[in-house]
């Protein structure tokens, strides 16, 4: 069964370069109070310990917020300390406008998934679908075909026989979130040619396609559902990592 590589996840995958969680991290922070850079560093590499961070461009990036006049850079005896100001504090908002809300209702999917995959964690019900503006942020952090085949073939053990646009509505109503059907079709067919379902068309017009899981999408079914937990997993991860500082 051929697999496509995927992107790791990581902090710029989120949607952050390093710059914006520096930068984001530094005023979230200095929002609680005057800090000194190497207390601000050691905490940044607490929180985001999966990731090498450059102490000398963590304190370049801050530099240049004091310089901007985001930050207000000061002596407390030999030791340099900084404070936001109201410029800074400015910025925090932005970011909090810009990113909050995407991540948040993202998250929401992401902890369906989660939660489905591994009994653990918070499963909130699903008040509304995925905006569409967010359907693409989304597409960018999970390996949609991952869920979808999980989805579909958890479906057909379960049920016996499926069909598509059942899935459609298992993932509409379960998660909250579906992608085009032209997508779920396509990859039906693939999953039939790779022979981890069977199908065969229903009635005269041939307008439905009855599928059932077979021996090989069975054989299958762990890997895939693995291979989808430990993605979801590790998005849940990083969003609420970034979530903490919005």
């Amino acid at each position: 069964m051929e697999e496509k590589q995927r992107q790791p996840v990581s902090i710029e995958i989120i949607g952050l370069s390093q710059r914006e969680l520096n930068t984001l991290f530094i005023l979230k922070t200095l929002m609680e109070g005057t800090n000194y850079p190497k207390a601000l560093y050691k905490e940044l590499t607490e929180r985001f310990n999966g990731k090498r961070h450059s102490y000398a461009y963590f304190c370049k990036v801050a530099k240049e917020l004091a310089e901007s006049g985001h930050l207000l850079l000061e002596k407390e005896g030999s030791f340099n300390v900084y404070t936001i100001t109201k410029k800074g504090e400015s910025l925090y908002q932005w970011y909090q406008l810009n990113f909050k809300e995407r991540l948040y209702e993202v998250k929401m999917v992401i902890d369906r998934f989660v939660y489905d995959l591994t009994r653990s964690g918070n499963n909130p019900p699903v008040e509304h679908e995925l905006p569409d503006e967010h359907r693409k942020y989304f597409a960018k952090l999970v390996s949609v075909m991952d869920l979808v085949r999980y989805v579909t073939l958890k479906a057909a053990m379960n049920q016996g026989h499926i069909h598509m646009a059942g899935i459609e509505e298992i993932l509409m109503q379960r998660y909250g979130w579906v992608t085009s059907s032209g997508y779920h079709y396509k990859l039906a067919r693939d999953m039939e040619k790779n022979g981890l379902l069977v199908g065969k068309w229903e009635g005269v017009t041939r307008t439905k396609r009855l599928l059932r899981i077979t021996e090989e999408g069975k054989h299958h079914y762990k890997q895939i559902a693995d291979s989808a937990a430990e993605r979801v997993q590790a998005v849940q991860h990083y969003l609420i990592s970034v979530l903490k500082f919005l």
